[in-house]
């Protein structure tokens, strides 16, 4: 059985720089096979390191293990490589990388499509409150919002009809990926005209996922294609960030890389086989937890109880999980 122990550290500093989650990720990427294009010398990567609030973006790798290396030596929070191709993906002025083309991307999450249940805290005494600020303890508040599985799942079911429209309507071939938090990414591919599409073409991609303009079509039938079929089984334009897909030198979250607000997988998914639950973590064990509030909480699926100050032991996924999202803090890791 092998332990680590956090010692004492003061909430005010980022959750990340906490000695087991930076161990924890780091162990993770020494043995990581990330989802890499085949292209990836023409690709810009990007990482945001650990307590950090920027990126460090215009990196360049030829292949994957000088990527690891690197990674290695800098641990990622959040790690990305770019939709677009650049004759120069290392250029510092996005005007000399010399962009050769985009692939297709589309952003869904899930809490724009449900109520969210969202609790401000002070980390320090606990309680609920209105504001960025403490007024009693002067510091930082924490917002939590609580994704449900039902919220994921509704996000899942806008996801595959972006899926089926991209293939049925228009002859692509899209890969469908949990986020790592709270949503999913419909990628393409592309090569060609595809490639070549500008931000007004992708617009009018996104103006017709979303149901803009397509007529009524109020005598079709359920098996009819297209937006005819879809109108008769009454589904209606999706919600999605459009500004993600019409922006042709976007960043796209690596797959098989961790999500730093949340220690998930971003993960291709088959809709068939996906659930939101301590599956999607790349942590096994447990942790010792100290919440820094007391409530009742939905955490990948599981009901949570926490009472402020008092540890508890959680399943590595979800102690993780809270961690990051500023519930408490892992004190205790044991393999």
């Amino acid at each position: 059985m092998n332990c680590l122990k956090e010692d004492t550290v003061s909430f005010i500093l980022p959750q990340e720089l906490n000695k087991i989650i930076l161990m924890l990720f780091k162990s993770y990427y020494e043995k990581a096979e990330l989802e890499l294009p085949d292209d990836m010398e023409l690709r810009e990567f990007a990482i945001q390191p650990f307590g950090k609030d920027t990126y460090v973006r215009h990196l360049s790798f030829s292949s994957p293990l000088e990527l690891r290396n690197f990674i290695l030596e800098n641990l990622p929070l959040h790690l990305f490589y770019s939709t677009a191709k650049y004759q120069i993906p290392s250029a510092k002025e996005m005007d000399e990388k010399g962009w050769m083309g985009a692939d297709l991307q589309f952003d869904i999450d899930a809490d724009e499509l449900c109520d969210i249940r969202k609790i401000n805290f002070c980390p320090v005494c606990g309680s609920e409150v209105d504001g960025e600020k403490c007024p009693k303890d002067n510091v930082e508040t924490v917002e939590f919002a609580e994704i449900t599985s039902d919220c994921i799942n509704k996000a899942l079911e806008n996801a595959l009809i972006i899926k089926d429209i991209l293939k049925d309507d228009f002859g692509l071939n899209p890969e469908l990926y949990f986020s790592g938090n709270r949503g999913f990414h419909v990628y393409v591919r592309c090569s060609g005209d595809c490639a070549l599409l500008d931000s007004e073409d992708r617009k009018e991609i996104v103006d017709y996922i979303k149901g803009i303009g397509v007529p009524k079509y109020s005598s079709a039938l359920p098996t009819d294609p297209g937006w005819a079929g879809r109108k008769a089984r009454r589904i209606q334009g999706v919600i999605l960030d459009e500004e993600v897909t019409i922006d042709i030198k976007r960043l796209f979250r690596i797959p098989n890389s961790i999500h730093g607000k949340s220690g998930l997988l971003v993960r291709k998914i088959e809709e068939s086989n996906f659930e939101f639950s301590t599956s999607l973590s790349p942590f096994s064990g447990y942790v010792t937890f100290l919440p820094y509030i007391t409530g009742k909480f939905q955490i990948l699926g599981e009901n949570i109880e926490f009472s402020r100050g008092v540890p508890i032991k959680l399943d590595a996924s979800i102690g993780v999980y809270a961690h990051l999202k500023g519930l408490g803090e892992v004190k205790l890791y044991v393999r």
